[in-house]
């Protein structure tokens, strides 16, 4: 699907959502480069800044939070300046929530509709895109906390599972928040002084919210993978109880079945032939596993 939206006499945005060839062919009429093109539709492709010096054209190649992917927490979409000014987005069915994102940049943008650049598109849909990380893991510490909540009454391995997805997620936030940053500002590095003030003032709060959200996904993963530690030791010590209790068990129920075996034997024995030999080979038989207990008493094993 390709549509053309037009911003202002200056600014046309084109949306791309998993464009076809004829599509594709398009935006090759547009003025992007084949090269570009690849690198846009590129579901792994790495955050990034990426500027085609003979056409001036700039991608720009950025993590967002896609809760309905079956791949991972975060997806890169394609954003691309040209040299006339003109936006593009490229994306995926996942990904395709970046129009939302422009859409309301167009409804609340301070500025009047006449005024806007690709510039200001860009900032105010990266700021509504980081604010989404910054409530992604606002989410993911309620979720923790309801988790550890529960495994302070009961310990149960679906939760442990749960621990452990929140840290895969809070892995993949940190990555794409980091190299989220670097396309930033190498944006801002490459624009130099076509920006205005209020542009840079912009660029500058971006990367402070980027940071605040680096540091509180740092906070939650450490959290998280201390919290799932903590617990999987936890687990580790009772199944380790589990087993030294059955060890301890089987030990003792090997001593009547030696006992009653050995006397069960077609030979003559001693004390065989008495008429309470079954409370003797009784007695013996106590007797052994008290002594057994003493011994596991004197190495300590009912103290590990």
């Amino acid at each position: 699907m390709l549509k053309e939206h037009k911003i202002n006499e200056k600014i046309t945005w084109y949306e791309a959502e998993e464009p076809n060839q004829a599509e594709q062919d398009r935006l090759v009429e547009l003025g992007i480069t084949r090269e570009l093109l690849f690198y846009a539709l590129d579901p792994n492709e790495s955050a990034r800044t990426e500027i085609d010096q003979p056409t001036g054209n700039v991608l720009i190649v950025f993590d967002i939070i896609t809760p309905n992917s079956s791949l991972a927490a975060t997806e890169p979409v394609s954003m691309l300046i040209d040299k006339k000014g003109n936006f593009y987005t490229i994306s995926r069915a996942t990904t395709a929530r970046i129009s939302e994102k422009l859409f309301a940049v167009g409804r609340e943008n301070h500025l009047e509709p006449t005024d806007l650049t690709a510039i200001d598109i860009f900032i105010n849909a990266v700021s509504a895109l980081v604010s989404e990380y910054i409530s992604t893991i606002s989410t993911a510490n309620r979720q923790r906390n309801i988790i550890q909540s529960n495994l302070r009454h009961k310990i149960q391995s679906g939760a442990i599972s749960s621990l452990m997805e929140l840290e895969t997620q809070m892995i993949y936030i940190l990555d794409s928040l980091r190299t989220d940053r670097t396309a930033i500002s190498r944006l801002q590095a490459y624009l130099g002084n076509r920006v205005n003030d209020n542009q840079k003032e912009y660029f500058a709060d971006l990367l402070v919210e980027n940071t605040q959200a680096i540091d509180m996904a740092n906070q939650a993963a450490e959290v998280i993978t201390a919290i799932s530690g903590a617990y999987s030791n936890l687990n580790n010590q009772r199944l380790d109880k589990s087993l030294r209790a059955l060890t301890m068990l089987q030990a003792l129920m090997a001593v009547p079945t030696v006992v009653t075996g050995f006397y069960g034997m077609n030979m003559h024995l001693p004390l065989a032939g008495l008429q309470y030999s079954w409370i003797i080979t009784f007695g013996i038989t106590l007797i052994l596993i008290v002594i057994e207990i003493f011994v596991l008493i004197k190495i300590h094993f009912f103290d590990r």
